[in-house]
C-alpha cells in the first residue's frame, strides 16, 4: 500500500475546513460591521460635543449687544480663538440653517457680513433657541443692552435628542 491520504479523506478535510472558514468569516464579518458602527457613532459623538463645547464657551463669555431668535443668536464674546496668544473679542452668530448649525463671525463695527462662516453640524432637525429672562424662557431676545441670564438649545442630532442650558455670565 502507498503512503498518502484517500480521497475521501481529503474531501473529509476540505469539508472541515470549509465549516471552520464559514465560521471564522461570519464571526470577522460581524466584528467588522460593529466596528465600523462604533466608529461613526464616535465620530458623530465628537462633532457633537465640539460644536456644543465652543457654543458654550462663546454664550458664556457673551459681552453684549445680544439678540436672539428660535433660529439664531448674535452677540459680541470674547471667544476660545486665540490670536498671539490673547483671547479675541468677536462678533459672532450661531445659526439654525437647512439642517445645518452655522457659526458666522462679523467685524465688531462692521456692517452684517459674515468674515468667515464654519459649519458645525449637519443633519439637524426640531431646532430652536430660547432665553431665560429670570422669569420664564422666551423664544426672542431684543434687550439692548441687556443678556439673557441663559439660553436654551434644543435640536435633534442623528437620531439623538439634544438639550442643553448654558448660564451667562
Amino acid at each position: 500500500r502507498a503512503s498518502g491520504f484517500t480521497l475521501v479523506e481529503v474531501l473529509v478535510a476540505l469539508g472541515i475546513l470549509a465549516i471552520v472558514m464559514t465560521v471564522l468569516y461570519g464571526t470577522f464579518s460581524t466584528s467588522s460591521v460593529t466596528a465600523r458602527v462604533v466608529e461613526e457613532r464616535a465620530d458623530e459623538l465628537s462633532s457633537l460635543t465640539g460644536a456644543l463645547d465652543t457654543l458654550t464657551h462663546e454664550v458664556r463669555g457673551a459681552l453684549e449687544q445680544f439678540s436672539g431668535t428660535k433660529s439664531g443668536m448674535t452677540f459680541t464674546a470674547l471667544t476660545p480663538f486665540h490670536q498671539d496668544d490673547v483671547p479675541v473679542v468677536q462678533k459672532v452668530s450661531y445659526e439654525f440653517d437647512e439642517g445645518r448649525l452655522l457659526r458666522k463671525t462679523f467685524q465688531i463695527d462692521g456692517d452684517d457680513t459674515p468674515v468667515r462662516t464654519f459649519l458645525l453640524l449637519e443633519e439637524v432637525t426640531d431646532p430652536a433657541f430660547s432665553f431665560f429672562d429670570g422669569q420664564g424662557w422666551v423664544d426672542t431676545w431684543q434687550t439692548p443692552g441687556t443678556l439673557p441670564a441663559g439660553v436654551k438649545v434644543t435640536f435633534s442630532y442623528k437620531r439623538r435628542e439634544v438639550e442643553t442650558v448654558i448660564p451667562v455670565w
